[in-house]
């Protein structure tokens, strides 16, 4: 993807940059989905940033959030 970036760099042609363009945004949202569902899983969410202003999870977004690791093998919390 990153050598097809370069080359798409280079093209002077506009419709040509716009369509690898295209294609390359496609191929690297097809990358970022399958690793965050088949690499990340359940984990993903540690990666998210958090709101300053927001006090933790509510009772309900912690329920899901420790079903969703248990079914991961986390077994304590």
């Amino acid at each position: 993807i990153q050598r097809e970036q370069r080359e798409a760099n280079g093209c002077t042609e506009r419709r040509e940059w716009w369509e690898r363009r295209s294609r390359l945004d496609l191929r690297m949202k097809s990358l970022i989905q399958s690793l965050e569902s088949e690499v990340l899983g359940c984990w993903r969410g540690l990666l998210l940033p958090r709101d300053p202003g927001n006090a933790g999870l509510d009772e309900q977004e912690l329920s899901r959030l420790l079903r969703e690791l248990r079914e991961c093998g986390w077994e304590s919390p």
